[in-house]
């Protein structure tokens, strides 16, 4: 099998250079890279020389660093997950001086584990090729990567003398792994079948290939214990701890250290990984009891102990990396580990409390980061004043800075690209930024020249939505049309915010703001998607308006009123529906056709389009008491018209019927769910219609009422 060395990086930057090549062709004549030597923390020096721009750095990330400084600050140019603003560059613009730029951050991590199943879960090469050079581009230089850990479970079970059957019981569909790696569910979404376990590891290696080339470290999945809920059948004399239900999933069992049945299993799976992936690692995942695992009984500070010498005697320099929010890991768990072989993942950086109250986490070295858009929604937000600010206060008050770097940790990563380009900005300062000249800045690179409407509308953008929350870690204000219809819907998911935090009409301003610069920015693809998702995250707040006025008619008993304003809430809807239409990013058709085409068999490819239907919509299991329906709602074209308003459509006319009569039937709303999920029928995946008009309708709908 492929060995791939990561003890250190080349330095000679041919990965970096092929990077270029492949995003940024015109500039590849004439970028130079050099080594530099001499400074203890990551830094480029930048400079241009004739028509040679001159990139000195002393790592492969920092000179990705340089390169997009030079192409977001020189030429006003960039790249995101929602539109790129890139041209051909007619000459080379050239620096009066050099700048010379480090960050006091050893580490700049990428993803959460929810990142590979909410918005990467049918991804093919050719997508993670992309997001591995956007990772490059963003200073990243340690990336959490589990893809192909299918390979090594099914390998150490086989070993363990399972069968086959037992393995497609333990493994589940593709867009479920996250909570499978997190020890909260096993088998949901599957069962994977061979080939597919064979091309997730075949493109695990290119991936690890091209980290490698990019001079980011990967994070692979280790071994903590955990292992199938019906391992104990097998092996009855086990130290297995019931882990119990994860919601309404049953969860993987824990199998304690300190044994033979544990070494054994760490020996086969250790082993496996090696085989797989070559041994030249130093990270490893993998959580003991996380969100809520049953620890009753268990010595956490030894349990942890052994787990972490278990690993570090088949990779001596390992890291075990931890996931932190709140009291996870529990302080005994911690307090066992020898702390040069920990990093801890702070989940909620934006919660000081998290790390203060904790004294960093028993002073442990740890990574500031902040989850963002839970079940990878699509509604607007992101706290870019605590983004920017708080890492450096940390850093600051960090005993001997533990604190060793920033995080970015999306649930899901395809919006809102001014979050993830602000926190992995602020990595490059040594002090916090001054957010209104991030914004000036961004600005320019965005859209490819200065506007100031588009800056009168950022401004309102980073004092509202954008804004720092009194309420903080609850993520973004969902779009009531994405709810399960009642008469009384605060929040969409069942763990989503409750009240909105920031003044609507800030947003309302802003779209007009937006608007009239439209004449110069017509032919601008991050303009369109900005301006859509604005007019979008207003109608959504309309929405609440309107469902008001529908719950007001009912309980005044209005029938005429309540049948003038449910039609008016579902007219909202379906003119959100056509506003979409109108950008390829809003498109259902794009997130089914990706997950119809993932698989080598015909399969495969009706388990992952079954797997993308039932995440987006009742996520699962097939029981009408999940509370995780709707986690991952979005709003897509399609998703809006055929899916949500129905939903809508048969609650407003059971409310009605209540007015005449008091034998009405509830609706079973994941009767209907479950038949959407279960349908094949694709969506359209190319734009249509004048998305200037449609944003000029939601104004005339929404602003002027």
């Amino acid at each position: 099998m492929i060995g791939l060395p990561y003890g250190c990086f080349a330095q000679d930057f041919n990965g970096i250079k092929e990077m270029v090549a492949r995003r940024l062709p015109f500039l590849k004549e004439h970028i130079v890279f050099q080594i530099l030597k001499g400074e203890s923390n990551e830094t480029f020096i930048l400079s241009t020389k004739g028509d040679k721009i001159i990139v000195q750095a002393n790592s492969p990330s920092a000179a990705s660093e340089g390169v997009t400084y030079y192409l977001n600050y020189y030429c006003h140019m960039s790249l995101s997950h929602c539109g790129n603003n890139i041209r051909p560059l007619k000459k080379i613009i050239r620096l009066r001086k050099p700048i010379k730029i480090s960050t006091p951050f050893k580490y700049r991590y990428a993803l959460n584990y929810c990142t590979y199943s909410y918005s990467y879960p049918f991804y093919t090469w050719e997508d993670f090729e992309r997001e591995l050079d956007w990772m490059a581009l963003n200073g990243i230089n340690l990336m959490l990567a589990p893809v192909g850990t299918e390979i090594v479970w099914q390998e150490t079970l086989l070993k363990l003398g399972f069968s086959k059957e037992d393995v497609s019981e333990f493994i589940p569909g593709p867009a479920y792994t996250a909570w499978w790696l997190m020890g909260n569910l096993e088998g949901w979404g599957g069962p994977m079948s061979q080939e597919m376990i064979e091309d997730r590891y075949q493109l695990q290696l290119k991936i690890l290939k091209r980290m490698k080339e990019l001079g980011i470290k990967p994070v692979l999945q280790g071994f903590p214990g955990i292992v199938p809920s019906f391992f104990k059948s097998r092996y009855p004399s086990a130290q297995v701890v019931s882990q119990g239900l994860w919601g309404a999933f049953q969860r993987p069992d824990i199998l304690l250290p300190g044994n033979d049945f544990f070494d054994k299993v760490a020996k086969e799976y250790y082993g496996c990984v090696k085989k797989f992936f070559g041994d030249d690692f130093q990270f490893f995942g993998g959580d003991l009891f996380h969100e809520g695992g049953n620890s009753q009984g268990v010595d956490l500070s030894k349990t942890a102990r052994l787990v972490q010498q278990k690993m570090l005697e088949f990779f001596p320099q390992a890291k075990w990396v931890l996931q932190g929010w709140n009291n996870n890991p529990k302080p005994l768990l911690l307090s066992g580990l020898d702390k040069e072989h920990v990093l801890l993942i702070n989940l909620s950086g934006e919660i000081a409390a998290s790390w203060e109250n904790s004294d960093e986490f028993g002073k442990t070295p740890w990574i500031w980061g902040s989850v963002n858009h839970f079940g990878g929604k699509t509604d607007m937000g992101g706290q870019l004043p605590v983004l920017i600010n708080e890492p450096h206060r940390a850093y600051k008050k960090s005993a001997g800075h533990l604190l060793q770097g920033i995080g970015i940790l999306p649930e899901g990563i395809l919006s809102n690209p001014v979050v993830y380009d602000f926190a992995l900005k602020t990595a490059w300062y040594k002090d916090t930024p001054d957010l209104d000249t991030l914004t000036r800045n961004y600005i320019l690179y965005r859209y490819g020249k200065w506007s100031k409407d588009l800056y009168e509308a950022w401004k309102l953008l980073y004092s509202s939505v954008f804004g720092e929350f009194n309420i903080k870690g609850e993520g973004t204000f969902e779009s009531i049309y994405c709810a399960r219809p009642s008469l009384h819907v605060t929040s969409v998911s069942t763990w989503g915010p409750k009240r909105m935090q920031y003044d609507p009409k800030m947003l309302e301003r802003a779209l007009l703001f937006f608007r009239k610069a439209a004449n110069d920015f017509l032919k601008s693809e991050t303009y369109k998607y900005d301006l859509i998702d604005l007019a979008r995250q207003v109608m959504a707040n309309y929405g609440r308006v309107a469902y008001k006025k529908v719950i007001d008619a009912y309980n005044d008993k209005n029938k005429k009123e309540l049948s003038a304003q449910s039609q008016r809430f579902i007219d909202l809807i379906l003119l959100q529906d056509r506003l979409l239409q109108t950008d390829s990013h809003f498109l259902l058709g794009n997130w089914l056709k990706q997950a119809a085409s993932y698989g080598s068999t015909d399969t495969d490819r009706k388990l992952s389009l079954l797997n993308a239907r039932m995440q987006i919509t009742y996520w699962g299991p097939n029981d009408s008491t999940t509370r995780v329906h709707d986690y991952a709602n979005k709003e897509w074209a399609g998703l809006l018209k055929d899916y949500y308003a129905p939903r809508w459509k048969t609650f407003f006319e059971r409310l009605q019927a209540r007015l005449s009569s008091d034998k009405v039937e509830t609706v079973d709303f994941f009767a209907m769910e479950r038949k959407w999920a279960l349908k094949t029928n694709a969506y359209p995946t190319e734009a249509s219609g004048n998305y200037i008009e449609m944003v000029d309708h939601v104004i005339a709908t929404t602003l002027t009422k």
